[in-house]
């Protein structure tokens, strides 16, 4: 009886170099979207059609901003693309600053330290807060938007494909860091579901425990310097480092000044401040 001889087991190597393109794309990766729709609007179903296609098993998860809103949309990149997570995800964010500027004509891509990959247009604040943390940004051959439609949620996906396919032949040459917008000094950046009002300001305004007068649009209120997980009595409004934050590319860690109040809402005693309102601060002297 002739012996076949049995083929010898492939490596892990030999079986992924012998995957196809099309194959290394459709992987389970986490897709984080940043946009001003979400569940339940037409935009946002069209893109998970658009991107089912060419990543059927990508979990998409998506963070609403309020319309038009690149400053709220650059704090949670940020967040998403800078902090824990897997290293595989892509955090892709689709917010348009009205009126759009010239630089915001195609895609653009960046890659974080550990590998993850950003993705959009560089409208707005959009790019801001990222832009010193990351490798690029740098424009795709894919267009923003078209002249007929607008955004596009089939240029979104095909601007995803290329860069979960690595490929080359998509970049075009680096955004100059000129093209994009410088964060304002002391605005409010984010309201969380808290009521807590996160701001640009890297560093607080003044020395830990100092008093202060805070003014947002017509209304101002005093607060205090209070330093991280510091416990706090209700009703008295901080200004402290965020509890959260991202690692920075020289070391450290970003952590922007917030204001909070515990036990209510700092966004309330503000009566509920738009994002990017101007933070005025004041410096209460010591009387004698």
């Amino acid at each position: 009886m002739r012996r076949v001889a049995r083929r010898p087991r492939r490596t892990p190597a030999q079986a992924r170099r012998r995957r196809s393109p099309q194959q290394d794309v459709a992987v389970s990766r986490l897709l984080q979207l940043v946009a001003d729709y979400g569940p339940g609007d037409l935009a946002f179903a069209e893109l998970l059609q658009c991107l089912a296609l060419v990543l059927p098993d990508a979990e998409v998860r998506a963070t609403r901003v309020p319309p038009g809103d690149t400053l709220a949309a650059g704090f949670c990149v940020a967040r998403l693309a800078l902090g824990d997570g897997p290293a595989d995800r892509l955090v892709v964010h689709d917010v348009v600053a009205r009126p759009a500027s010239p630089p915001a004509d195609l895609l653009c891509f960046a890659r974080a330290q550990d590998g993850v990959a950003v993705i959009g247009p560089n409208h707005g604040w959009s790019w801001s807060f990222v832009v010193d943390e990351v490798c690029g940004p740098c424009y795709l051959e894919v267009p923003a938007s078209t002249p007929a439609r607008g955004r596009s949620p089939e240029l979104l996906a095909a601007a995803v494909v290329r860069i979960a396919a690595r490929q080359p032949h998509a970049l075009r040459g680096p955004v100059p860091r000129a093209e994009v917008a410088p964060l304002p000094g002391r605005a409010v950046a984010y309201v969380d579901g808290d009521g807590n009002l996160a701001t640009t300001m890297a560093q607080a305004p003044a020395a830990l425990g100092s008093r202060l007068r805070i003014r947002i649009g017509l209304v101002s209120a005093p607060a205090r310097i209070a330093a991280a997980g510091e416990r706090l009595p209700d009703g008295e409004l901080v200004l402290r480092p965020a509890s959260s934050g991202w690692p920075l590319r020289g070391g450290g860690r970003c952590r922007l000044v917030e204001l909070h109040l515990p036990g209510g809402s700092a966004a309330a005693r503000f009566d509920d401040p738009p994002i990017g309102a101007p933070i005025a601060v004041e410096t209460r002297r010591r009387r004698g």
